[in-house]
């Protein structure tokens, strides 16, 4: 586990402690499933993203070749 520090706005604050008091879990908990959540959102929006230039012809992907160089394989 890793410590971080993050600024939240009042609003925001108070609905975290009224969801962590719902749920009985702690803030800390909630604030890293949203965080996972969020992720894998944006991941999930990149690719259909890169799918869509992809498909018309803005984008022409990477080779084999070039994508194991890239990643140092």
């Amino acid at each position: 586990m890793v410590r971080r520090n993050f600024i939240l706005s009042e609003d925001l604050d108070r609905e975290l402690d009224a969801v962590a008091r719902h749920l009985g879990d702690k803030k800390s908990t909630i604030v890293s499933k949203a965080l996972l959540f969020y992720l894998d959102y944006l991941d999930l929006y990149l690719v259909k993203e890169r799918a869509w230039k992809y498909e018309r012809g803005k984008d022409k992907g990477l080779s084999a070749e070039k994508l194991k160089s890239e990643l140092g394989l």
